[in-house]
Formats: structure tokens, C-alpha cells, sequence
């Protein structure tokens, strides 16, 4: 097996010490060997894989976070070439949605030890590749107001304070929400449109249950008038299902999902600010293989 191994700019010093000793220690036998590649700052990863990979390499390994995973992935959307994981970021969410080991020996490891490959769904959005989630409203503004300071400092939690303070705030902005091509207008404070069935589960407890190879998106559309009713919906699901149907609407999607609004409202995909809406998100179906145990 020959690996063309992607090291992020955000890895820092001491995961990157790990990750060769990992890779000198997996990969030294006659049969396995790999060619590493730490991309500059400000460096397209996307562009830079497509520019890498041929026929000579048996996979591709990402070695960050979720974004970074998500642009060597668009590289590999419909090539044979699997995908591999090696998770350095805050909240390496696709590699907790696989069950890929988060300690760096053990991902390495993984290329080269018992595995298996599995085929999952992507988004594609404003021509690029996304495996986890995009969201307007809500879940965007926090991510857009957390600052990649706070992220260093206290990991995924840092997002924490920003969600209950936007929460706080909201207000219902009319949104005009197309499901493959059916369409619906909704006064919501949040739309999360999901691939990934961890992140969905963070964001909407009482949610339905979201598969990464199911050829489909789950769409989640928040219709909250007043901060109070964001705890009572987890409440109510329970006991009063009629009244939660006014609160929160979930549907799906097997091509695409399209969401406009008024005014431009900030959107995000795997954790980045991608650009304002409109937006439209395409169903990328069994679209990548993924090297997993």
C-alpha cells in the first residue's frame, strides 16, 4: 500500500512529532510506504490532492480537522482512491461519525491493519465537497461569532456560551425552504440541513435518526417565537407532539435542498462560514469510500 498523506497548516508541532513516528512505525515494512505532504497556509487542500494523487497511491489520508477532511475529500468524490482519516482537529466529527480512532497511532494504524472501506453521501455546495452539515440561522451565527482563539483554548465547548447568548437573541426571520423542488416558507430562527448523525443528534436530541450513507439529508427548521421555547421543545416532543410540530419541522431531502431569505444571512458548512444566503445544497449519494475498522 502506497499513501499520499495531507497534513493540515493548523496541525500543530507535538501531533506532528506523533504522526511520523506513527507513519515511520506503520508504514516501514516493504509493502506499505507514503508520501507526505504539509500544506502551506492560505494553500487550496482541495486543489492541491486533485494536483498529488494518481494511480500510484492505494489511498489519500487526511491529517486534520473536519475541514480539512472535507476538502481532501472533494478531491476523491467518484474516484476509486479511498479516503483516510488521521484526526487533528477540535471536533473531528466525520472520524467520531465512523468510529475511527482519535488517537494518532491508532488512526495510522488503521491504513494498514484490519479495515474495511465504506461508501457515504456528501454535499456539494457552491461547487464544493461537505460531509457533515450546513446550517442557516442559529448554528452559522455561532459559529461565525466564535472566535478561532476560543476554539484553541477550550475546544468544542468554547461554542457553548455563544450558542445560549444567540439563542437569547433570536429572532424568526422569514426563510423560503425547496426539498427537491417542492417549496415552503417558514419564519424560522434555524435551519440545519445534516449528513452526519452525531452532529445532528448535538444540535436536535429528540431529532430523527441521520445516516452518512443513507442517500439522503435531514433537514431541521426551527421555528422558535420567543428563547423559551427552545428548552420547552425537548419537553414537549415527549408529551405533546402536536404542539412541537409548530416548533420544529423535519423533513428530508434525496437531490437537493435550497434555502432563501430576505436579507443575506450568514451560512455555514462543516464548521466554516461558506458565504450568505440563498443557498442550495446538492445530495451527493454514496459518493466517497472511506477507510474505516
Amino acid at each position: 500500500m502506497k499513501a499520499l498523506v495531507i497534513v493540515a497548516p493548523t496541525v500543530d508541532g507535538d501531533t506532528r512529532d506523533a504522526l511520523r513516528v506513527a507513519l515511520h512505525y506503520h508504514l516501514v515494512a516493504p509493502a506499505h510506504s507514503c508520501e507526505l505532504y504539509e500544506v502551506r497556509p492560505h494553500e487550496d487542500i482541495a486543489a492541491a490532492v486533485a494536483r498529488l494523487v494518481d494511480d500510484r497511491f492505494d489511498c489519500v489520508v487526511a491529517v486534520g480537522g473536519d475541514g480539512t477532511v472535507s476538502a481532501v475529500a472533494h478531491a476523491l468524490v467518484d474516484k476509486p482512491v479511498p479516503l483516510g482519516i488521521v484526526p487533528a482537529g477540535t471536533g473531528n466529527l466525520v472520524a467520531r461519525e465512523l468510529a475511527i480512532p482519535l488517537d494518532i497511532e491508532a488512526a495510522v494504524g488503521l491504513l494498514t491493519g484490519p479495515r474495511h472501506t465504506r461508501r457515504i453521501d456528501a454535499m456539494r455546495i457552491n461547487g464544493r465537497t461537505f460531509l457533515l452539515n450546513a446550517g442557516v440561522g442559529i448554528n452559522a451565527e455561532v459559529i461565525d461569532e466564535t472566535s478561532r482563539l476560543g476554539k484553541s483554548l477550550f475546544g468544542r465547548s468554547a461554542y457553548v456560551g455563544t450558542a445560549v447568548w444567540k439563542v437569547l437573541q433570536a429572532k424568526p426571520q422569514r426563510m423560503v425552504v425547496s426539498l427537491d423542488g417542492a417549496e415552503a416558507t417558514y419564519h424560522a430562527t434555524d435551519i440545519a440541513i445534516s449528513n452526519c448523525g452525531i452532529l445532528a443528534k448535538a444540535l436536535n436530541p429528540n431529532g430523527p435518526d441521520v445516516r452518512v450513507d443513507d442517500g439522503r439529508l435531514d433537514v431541521c427548521i426551527l421555528c422558535m417565537k420567543t428563547p423559551l421555547e427552545y428548552p420547552w421543545y425537548y419537553f414537549l416532543k415527549r408529551i405533546a407532539p402536536q404542539r412541537v410540530n409548530r416548533i420544529m419541522h423535519e423533513l428530508s431531502a434525496t437531490r437537493r435542498v435550497t434555502v432563501s431569505s430576505d436579507a443575506p444571512l450568514v451560512v455555514q458548512a462543516d464548521g466554516d462560514i461558506i458565504g450568505t444566503t440563498p443557498v442550495s445544497v446538492d445530495v451527493l449519494p454514496n459518493a466517497l469510500a472511506v477507510i474505516v475498522p
